[in-house]
């Protein structure tokens, strides 16, 4: 069955766009990975998958054979400022409609892309939109409600913060 989350990103409108349509798939893991490869096929879209450094790393830090961590390797996303240089050399002028992410560990990278390469559809980088530290704050900030929370280094940190 597909969630209501998944039919949201594979409706038509959400997807549509002419042959030699690109779309990014950073950190291509889980079931909902086939429903994507499936709505860009049934599209005319090409569906791109990427690791980011933080996936790739923990993919290929248990590997001993040298093949498959290089094949790893060659599958990363481009590091930052590259992200255009590599659509031009990798996609060959491809328009770009958007980037999916499959992982918590590749949400920095998919944020990076989409805003390197689909300008018109990014509202900026917000590190609050991953990190729920930052969240809360931004949310006190606004005046809104948020959890009480501190950083805390040592357990006994911990309990003096209670």
């Amino acid at each position: 069955t597909h969630s209501p989350m998944l039919c949201l990103l594979l409706a038509p409108a959400a997807l549509a766009a002419p042959t030699g349509a690109a779309l990014i798939y950073c950190d291509p893991v889980g079931y909902e990975g086939r429903y994507f490869r499936e709505a860009c096929e049934a599209r005319g879209v090409l569906l791109v998958r990427l690791w980011s450094t933080p996936y790739a790393a923990m993919l290929s830090e248990d590997l001993e054979d040298a093949e498959e961590r290089a094949a790893i390797q060659r599958g990363c996303a481009p590091a930052a400022g590259e992200e255009a240089a590599w659509a031009e050399s990798a996609l060959s002028g491809m328009a770009i409609t958007g980037v999916l992410c499959g992982s918590d560990a590749g949400l920095a990278t998919a944020e990076r892309l989409q805003h390197a390469l689909v300008p018109a559809r990014t509202n900026g980088l917000v590190p609050a939109r991953r990190d729920k530290y930052l969240m809360h704050e931004a949310l006190r900030t606004a005046g809104l409600a948020a959890a009480r929370q501190s950083v805390a280094r040592s357990w006994e940190e911990a309990e003096d913060a209670r």
